[in-house]
């Protein structure tokens, strides 16, 4: 009886789950009844199930990445076209071509955002006559006029700023610089250090480039003698001597009220065929200019490359701000060289800042993330092509017209330029900028 009692309980056991299963849409044999014939843990295939053993664990939630612009800014030194350069670029009459000079850097240039050139030469056509000496057509030194094809080639090669605050800016006087600035306009690039009214004069030029904005401000020590026109003094940012910096100063102010993230001072100063800045006085001139806000002090004019000096200043959070001061970047391109009176091979040769800027388009802080430089050289002998001396280091001397003893000496020439542009301490000095740079970086990714 006992046999036929559990035989019977089992049936009606088996027949209720069939039931159940049968109702519900489970399989058979349920889960729940293998679970208590097996002894095994149960399997939970219903995603709604709830583990009420663990605490329900709460998923973080994504960060967003900040926002951070960067533009890169490369800048050049003094370019001049002497009277030998206009003949080589002639190829009709009144025809010119100056685009070999720039086939090799073009791919260098044309890699940065904004670039700015030094131009020291007038491009006011060949009828308009110098306002010193009297003469018209196409000239090199003393007073300089090279035919526009030349603006266009620098342009074509990636120059796309022209400052033309310098000594040569009225080598063709009110009228010729008037010309000049409607042909370079006309290209599409931008210029700084001379306007064609008051209103111009008085509204910094602020770039807006990738969402930073940068002001760009050009002056310069003197005009060669040439007086600026009485009622035009808007045409020329003229600071003699940067004796009294009042307007550059002014400017700063202006730019920054304006909404300039940061702002380049351009100054054409000092004495010539130096590798320091003289007088001496022009590096407190650069500090008084970083105090008032200036975070890049690009000078030209010495035909020399010279020295990069670091200033550092507070925010007005009190934090540590870093500006760049280069007194000169030499001769980006030129006729002149070793043995034509200067005495110095150097003349021959510029430095190319290639500089990194960053902005937390989150907090509007803007900065000075890298920088980077380039030495180049002047082929006098090769329709004056600019070559980078990284790129023909790493050649063979043939493919730049160039023997072997001479690229050992440019090797000397590049350890030497290299030497003064860190003696002011910038390898020491890029290390403190670096370290503000990573500060800021974690500061954009931990908001």
């Amino acid at each position: 009886m006992r046999h036929i009692y559990f035989f019977t309980l089992l049936i009606i056991t088996v027949l209720f789950s069939f039931y159940i299963g049968t109702v519900t849409g489970d399989t058979y044999p349920p889960g729940t009844l293998l679970t208590l014939t097996t002894g095994e843990p149960a399997e939970h295939n219903d995603s709604s199930a709830v583990d009420f053993e663990k605490e329900p664990v709460e998923e973080a939630e994504d960060k967003p990445e900040p926002d951070l612009r960067t533009v890169n800014l490369i800048t050049t030194g003094n370019i001049m076209a002497a009277e030998t350069q206009i003949r080589q670029a002639k190829t009709g009459v009144y025809q010119y071509d100056f685009t070999p000079s720039f086939e090799f850097i073009a791919p260098y240039l044309q890699s940065a955002d904004l670039v700015v050139g030094d131009l020291e030469v007038a491009q006011a056509g060949p009828d308009i006559v110098s306002a010193g000496w009297g003469v018209s057509g196409y000239t090199g030194f003393p007073e300089f006029n090279s035919p526009q094809e030349l603006s266009e080639a620098l342009y074509d090669a990636g120059i796309n700023v022209f400052t033309l605050g310098n000594n040569h800016a009225l080598d063709r006087g009110l009228e010729g610089l008037m010309v000049t600035l409607d042909h370079i306009r006309s290209l599409g690039a931008k210029t700084i250090g001379a306007h064609k009214s008051w209103e111009e004069r008085n509204s910094p030029l602020i770039i807006n480039a990738n969402g930073i904005k940068i002001a760009l401000l050009a002056y310069t020590y003197g005009t060669n003698g040439i007086p600026v026109p009485e009622g035009h003094e808007y045409c020329v940012n003229l600071v003699p001597d940067f004796a009294d910096i009042t307007p550059v100063l002014e400017d700063i102010q202006a730019a920054r009220e304006n909404g300039a993230d940061l702002v380049a001072v351009f100054p054409h100063w000092g004495a010539e065929h130096s590798h320091e800045p003289q007088p001496q006085r022009l590096r407190q001139v650069a500090a008084e200019l970083a105090v008032a806000g200036a975070d890049l002090i690009i000078g030209g004019h010495p035909k020399w490359i010279q020295p990069i000096e670091w200033f550092f200043n507070e925010t007005e959070d009190g934090a540590e701000r870093a500006t760049l001061a280069i007194y000169s970047q030499g001769s980006f391109l030129t006729h002149q060289y070793e043995g034509d009176g200067h005495n110095s091979i150097y003349s021959e040769f510029s430095l190319l800042l290639d500089l990194e800027l960053t902005k937390n388009y989150d907090t509007g802080e803007t900065w000075i993330s890298d920088v980077d430089y380039e030495v180049s050289w002047t082929h006098r002998g090769w329709q004056h092509r600019v070559l980078l001396l990284s790129d023909i280091f790493a050649a063979s001397p043939q493919e730049y017209n160039l023997s072997e003893s001479r690229v050992d000496r440019f090797k000397n020439i590049h350890e030497t330029s290299i030497a003064v542009v860190e003696s002011y301490g910038h390898p020491g000095d890029m290390e403190r900028v670096m370290s503000i740079s990573d500060r800021l970086f974690d500061k954009a990714y931990d908001n």
